[in-house]
C-alpha cells in the first residue's frame, strides 16, 4: 500500500505531524516555560483549522509550481524542516522571556550580544537533546525517511491540475485563515484585554502558523495601544491608585496610610549606593544544599540589626529582563511586559517622573559592564532616568585598556570587582567635592548561559550541591552566586570601614536581584530532592532578594523591633523600592507613585507582567488559566484580584499611551 501511494502518505504525514508540532508552543506538558490559556473545544478546533489552512496553502503552491510528486515531496520536506526549526527557535525564546514571540518584540535584537552569543549557542545545541527539543524535528525526519525509502516508487507524472478546483481550494483555505484569525481577535478583546500574551493567545486560538504568517504579512498589531488616547486622561484614570497623598486606604487590609510615616526623610543628605545583581534569586540566601551554605557572608550580615533582608519580594520584569528591572527601580512602575522601554525610548520622545530627577541635587552615576549601547543604556539612563553620567564598557576600556589590564575584566566584560571599585572611586571623588552621590551599579554574574567560570575568575572554587550532572547550568549558577556573595560582601565591608581608603561615608546600600534564571524545573527538583509543583516553580523563579544595609543605624531606630520580622517577610514588588527610597531620603514631589514604603508594614502585592501571576501574602493567582489559580491554602480575595487587574489595566494603558502617542524621534 505504502509503495503504491508514497506521495499520499507523505502528504498525510506533512499535515498531521506539522499540526501536532504546534502543541510544543501551546501545551505546558510539552513546554514548561509557558502558561497556556484555557484550552477549549472551540479554541482547539479553530487552531487546527487555522494551521491546516496555512499548510494547505503552502501545499497547493507546491503542486502549482512543481507538479511532480517527487519534487513536491522534496519541497514539503524542506518546508517542514523550516517550520520545525522555527518552532525550536520559538521554544528558546519562550525559555528566555516566558512569553510567546511577536514581531513587535523584535527590538530586543538591537542589543549587542557581546561575549554571550557563542556560549548561548553551544548551550542551545546541548539543550536540543537535554530537553528533548530534538523531538520537534520528528515531522522532518519522518518525511526524510519516507522519501529515502520510497524514492524509487514515485510516479514520474505530472499531477493533473484543475485550476477551478485549485482556485476554490485557495479561497476556502484563505477564508479559514481569516475566519480563525478573526475569532482570535474577537476572543482576545473579550476575554483578555492586556498588553501581553496576545501572541500566546494567537497560537492557541488562530493556530501558530496562521498567527505568525498574519503578523508577518499584515503587521496586525494586537497590543492594547490606542493611538487616539489622551495621556492626560489615561493618567487621571491611573491616579485613583496614587499613594502620594496625606491619607489613602490600602486595598488589602483596608487601613488608612499616608505618604508620611516614621521613615520619612530620616536618610536625607545621605549617599545612596545601589547594586542590581544579575540573575540573583532569593532561594540562594539563607539556604544550605548538600551541606554547603550558598551565601554564608550575607547570611552573617543579616544578623546585623542594620541589615534588612526582604525575603518575599518578586521581580516584575517583562521581555526586557535586566532593562525592565531598571525601569521598575527608577520609576516605581511595572513594565507592560511586551514593551522594552529601553528601545521604545530610542524611537519615541517621552518623559516621566524618575528617581534620578527626584535626587537632582545628587551627582548620580550608573554603571553597566557591557557595551554602552546594550539595551540603549547610553541614551536611556541619562535622558530618561536623569542620571548625571552613564558609564559602560567603552568608557572603562578608554581608562583601562584591556591589553594592559586583563585582571580587571571577565572575558569580554568589566568584572564585578572592577566595576564596584570604579563606582566607589567616583563616589568618593564626588563627596570630596562637597556633593552627595547616588551610584547605580549592575553586576555581570551570574549570567546566562551559566557556564563554568573556574578558569575565568580568581580564587573561584567549584562546589557540588548534589545536582544531577544533566543540570550543570544550575550548579554553575549557584557557584557564581556563592562567589559573588564574598565579593560583594567584601566590597561593602571595605566601603563601610572608616580606616579604608575606599570608605564611603554616610552611605546606605540597596542590593536586589533583577530577575530569575529560567533554568529547567527538573534542575530545581534535583537540587531540592523532591518534585516541585508548577506553582512552586513559578514562584521560585520570580522571588528575588532585596537587601537594604544602613550602617548608620538610622532605619533600625525608626522601627519597632518586634515588627521587623513580619515587615521583612511581607510580599513586596521590586517597584516598591522607588517609593521606599523617596520616603527615606525625604524627597518632596507632587508626582504620583503607587508602591509602598517597605519599612512601614503596609501590605502590598506583586504581579508578573509576562503572564499576570498575582502574588499576595495569602495567595498566588493566575488569570490566564484556572489550573494555575491558587498557591497555598488561603481563599482567593476576588475583590482584591479585581483591584489589581484594574490597576494593571490602567497602568498599561497609561504607559502605552505615553510611549506610542509621543512624537517619534528623528
Amino acid at each position: 500500500m505504502m509503495k503504491k501511494r508514497p506521495f499520499f502518505w507523505i502528504t498525510i504525514v506533512f499535515f498531521v505531524l506539522n499540526i501536532f508540532n504546534t502543541y510544543f508552543l501551546t501545551l505546558s506538558s510539552f513546554n514548561q516555560y509557558i502558561i497556556p490559556f484555557n484550552h477549549t473545544f472551540l479554541s482547539e478546533v479553530c487552531s487546527i483549522i487555522g494551521n491546516f489552512a496555512v499548510l494547505g496553502i503552502f501545499y497547493l503552491i507546491g503542486i502549482l509550481i512543481l507538479k511532480k510528486p517527487k519534487r513536491i515531496t522534496i519541497y514539503l520536506m524542506v518546508l517542514t524542516f523550516i517550520l520545525n526549526v522555527a518552532i525550536i527557535g520559538l521554544q528558546y525564546y519562550m525559555k528566555s522571556y516566558k512569553l510567546a514571540f511577536s514581531i513587535f518584540n523584535f527590538s530586543l535584537m538591537k542589543s549587542p550580544t557581546g561575549g554571550f552569543g557563542g556560549k548561548v549557542f553551544l548551550d542551545w545545541l546541548y539543550e536540543l537533546f537535554l530537553y528533548y527539543r530534538i523531538l520537534t524535528l520528528i515531522p522532518f525526519i519522518v518525511i526524510l525517511v519516507l522519501f529515502i525509502v520510497f524514492r524509487k516508487h514515485f510516479e514520474d507524472i505530472k499531477i493533473q491540475i484543475s485550476f477551478r478546483k485549485i482556485f476554490c481550494s485557495f479561497a476556502v483555505l484563505i477564508g479559514c485563515c481569516f475566519g480563525t484569525y478573526g475569532y482570535y481577535q474577537y476572543s482576545l478583546e473579550k476575554n483578555w484585554g492586556f498588553s501581553t500574551e496576545y501572541a500566546q493567545y494567537g497560537c492557541q486560538y488562530a493556530g501558530a502558523y496562521n498567527y505568525y504568517i498574519s503578523e508577518l504579512l499584515f503587521r496586525v498589531d494586537n497590543r492594547t495601544i490606542d493611538k487616539d488616547a489622551n495621556v492626560t486622561e489615561e493618567f487621571k484614570e491611573l491616579s485613583e491608585f496614587n499613594k502620594n497623598k496625606e491619607s489613602y486606604v490600602n486595598a488589602i487590609d483596608h487601613k488608612i496610610y499616608s505618604n508620611r510615616d516614621n521613615q520619612t526623610g530620616i536618610l536625607k543628605g545621605k549617599n545612596l549606593f545601589v547594586i542590581q545583581m544579575e540573575s540573583t534569586m532569593a532561594f540562594c540566601y539563607e539556604n544550605t544544599f548538600n551541606g554547603i551554605e550558598i551565601t554564608p557572608y550575607f547570611n552573617s550580615l543579616f544578623k546585623d540589626q542594620n541589615c534588612f533582608y526582604f525575603n518575599n519580594v518578586y521581580t516584575t520584569v517583562g521581555i526586557g529582563n535586566t532593562s525592565d528591572a531598571e525601569f521598575a527601580f527608577f520609576t516605581g512602575m511595572y513594565p507592560t511586559g511586551d514593551m522594552t522601554v529601553a528601545w521604545e525610548f530610542d524611537a519615541y520622545d517621552f518623559q516621566m517622573p524618575v528617581l534620578g530627577e527626584h535626587l537632582k541635587d545628587y551627582l548620580s552615576y550608573s554603571y553597566n559592564p557591557t557595551n554602552e549601547s546594550f539595551y540603549n543604556h547610553n541614551n536611556l539612563h541619562e535622558q530618561l532616568y536623569k542620571v548625571t553620567d552613564f558609564r559602560g564598557l567603552e568608557t572603562y576600556e578608554s581608562l583601562y585598556p584591556k591589553k594592559d589590564n586583563k585582571e580587571k575584566y571577565l572575558n569580554y566584560w568589566i568584572s564585578d570587582a572592577s566595576i564596584l571599585k570604579w563606582a566607589a572611586e567616583t563616589q568618593i571623588a564626588a563627596n570630596q567635592n562637597g556633593k552627595n552621590a547616588f551610584s547605580f551599579v549592575e553586576t555581570i554574574t551570574p549570567h546566562n548561559p551559566f557556564y563554568d567560570m573556574s578558569e575565568d575568575l580568581p580564587n573561584f572554587t567549584k562546589y557540588e550541591y548534589g545536582i544531577s550532572s544533566t543540570y550543570y547550568q544550575l550548579t554553575n549558577y549557584i557557584n557564581q552566586v556563592k562567589y559573588n556573595d564574598k565579593l560583594i560582601y567584601d566590597f561593602i565591608m571595605d566601603a563601610t570601614n572608616p580606616d579604608s581608603p575606599n570608605y564611603l561615608k554616610d552611605t546606605v546600600f540597596v542590593l536586589y536581584g533583577d530577575h530569575g534564571n529560567a533554568l529547567y524545573k527538573g534542575a530545581y527538583e534535583s537540587l531540592y530532592d523532591r518534585e516541585l509543583t508548577a506553582l512552586e516553580y513559578r514562584k521560585l523563579l520570580l522571588n528575588i532578594p532585596v537587601i537594604i544595609y544602613d550602617p548608620t543605624g538610622t532605619i533600625y531606630e525608626s522601627i519597632n523591633p518586634e515588627e521587623i520580622k513580619s515587615i521583612l517577610s511581607q510580599t513586596k514588588s521590586n517597584t516598591d523600592m522607588y517609593r521606599t527610597i523617596i520616603n527615606l531620603f525625604g524627597v518632596e514631589t507632587y508626582s504620583a507613585y503607587f508602591g509602598v514604603n517597605m519599612f512601614s508594614g503596609e501590605p502590598s502585592f506583586s504581579y508578573d507582567p509576562k503572564n499576570l501571576d498575582i502574588l499576595t501574602d495569602d495567595f498566588m493567582y493566575c488569570k490566564k488559566n484556572e489550573e494555575y489559580m491558587l498557591f497555598g491554602d488561603k481563599e482567593l480575595n476576588i475583590e482584591l484580584i479585581n483591584y489589581i487587574l484594574d490597576f494593571r489595566n490602567k497602568q498599561d494603558s497609561y504607559l502605552n499611551t505615553l510611549v506610542y502617542t509621543s512624537k517619534k524621534k528623528k
